[in-house]
């Protein structure tokens, strides 16, 4: 039966494999070379030492990482904050919203120049006829 690691806790597996189970595994590669399965074997051994070198160093790397970081300020504000949530004053609503009014009074201005001026080149030109 297979153990598996549960923290400092041996759990067995639930269903243990039975012998028609385990004859009917597939068998070992049969192209696998001695050299290769050397290979192979280095490969996991080096990765094997360097995952436990990262384990055996991490309470340095964490205590290293938080030094580094301690008299660091956090990063300013790249985006205004939103005015969605905070509450005007009255004097600020009223300024704001006379610059409203005064934008579509512009517009409104605007619109009338245009209109005018495509009625007087209608009138010279006679661009639409009645």
């Amino acid at each position: 039966m297979a153990l598996f690691s549960n923290g400092n806790r041996k759990v067995r597996s639930r269903r243990p494999r039975t012998a028609q189970e385990l004859g009917k595994s597939p068998a070992p590669q049969a192209a696998a070379t001695p050299r290769k399965l050397q290979r192979q074997s280095a490969e996991l051994g080096r990765e094997i030492h360097r995952l436990e070198c990262l384990i055996a160093d991490a309470p340095r790397l964490q205590k290293q990482r938080r030094l580094a970081t301690l008299d660091v300020l956090p990063p300013l504000e790249s985006q205004p904050v939103s005015r969605r949530g905070k509450k005007l004053s009255l004097a600020q609503r009223q300024q704001v919203n006379g610059r409203r009014w005064k934008l579509a009074l512009e517009w409104m201005v605007v619109a009338a120049a245009i209109a005018s001026v495509t009625g007087w080149l209608n009138q010279w030109l006679h661009l639409w006829g009645r």
